[in-house]
């Protein structure tokens, strides 16, 4: 994926590092009865002149889960900035052994996936697991609007290090400018790091920039980021918009759009 950021510099402030995916039904999932706490998150590029047909076969997908009692399931589409042709799609994973199953016993739904493989360029799918306690999630039938997506690479062994200085340092000031968040472990799939998603009304709201910065002013806020100097491998982020017309929107969601 493009849309690479570097976390040293000075330009990055307002946002890099601070937007910590799980896209909007996970935040739901937070509040759930016994949730799973694995996600399982799909980033997907979409040739770009059958975009028709992905959002065609993404919402029979979502039709089709809503009919096994699948909860929720999110999709949602980079906006405006970079490569408007990825689109990043989540759903709870209940349980691993699932996956022993050869194939998919559904045909009807062995057909929509078939036709989703003729339309996708490439496909990276992560086990997501869940942090429930750094997360300040979407209220309970809110839907979002806007996010934004980073991936964060990690040092091998330096996770734990990480995780303190975000939960200690950086998100207390997200959570004190109302700004509502969740955050995932990336587990299974590619490099150790983390997902975070922070939810917008619109974008306007970048032109606040990041409430840390806002919060300590920008040298104070450098002082904090230095503290994850060689911990913070790589970092990108961003802008999506999440698609209700073809996502499995959360009951309680479901029931209060008018």
């Amino acid at each position: 994926m493009s849309d690479r950021v570097d976390v040293s510099g000075r330009a990055g402030l307002a946002w890099s590092m601070l937007v910590l995916l799980l896209p909007a039904a996970a935040a739901s999932t937070a509040r759930a009865q016994d949730p799973p706490p694995w996600i399982e998150m799909t980033i997907v590029q979409v040739a770009p002149a059958r975009v028709d047909e992905f959002l065609a076969a993404q919402r029979e997908i979502s039709a089709l889960d809503k009919e096994a009692g699948v909860p929720w399931r999110s999709v949602g589409r980079t906006a405006v900035f970079g490569d408007t042709y990825r689109f990043v799609i989540t759903a709870p994973l209940a349980n691993f052994a699932r996956l022993d199953r050869a194939g998919d016993a559904d045909p009807a739904r062995s057909a929509v996936v078939s036709r989703i493989r003729n339309v996708i360029t490439s496909r990276v799918t992560y086990a997501v697991r869940t942090t429930p306690t750094l997360d300040n999630p979407l209220p309970e039938g809110e839907t979002p609007a806007l996010m934004i997506v980073q991936i964060v690479s990690i040092a091998p062994g330096r996770e734990q290090e990480y995780l303190r200085v975000m939960a200690e340092d950086v998100l207390p000031h997200f959570d004190e400018a109302e700004m509502r968040h969740t955050t995932g472990a990336l587990t299974f799939g590619g490099g150790g790091g983390y997902v975070h998603i922070f939810h917008l009304d619109n974008f306007a709201a970048l032109d606040q920039g990041s409430p840390l910065a806002r919060a300590l002013g920008a040298p104070a806020a450098l002082e904090v980021m230095a503290k994850l100097s060689g911990v913070v491998l790589r970092s990108e982020q961003w802008l999506v918009r999440y698609l209700p017309d073809v996502s499995l929107q959360p009951e309680a969601e479901a029931e209060s759009r008018p």
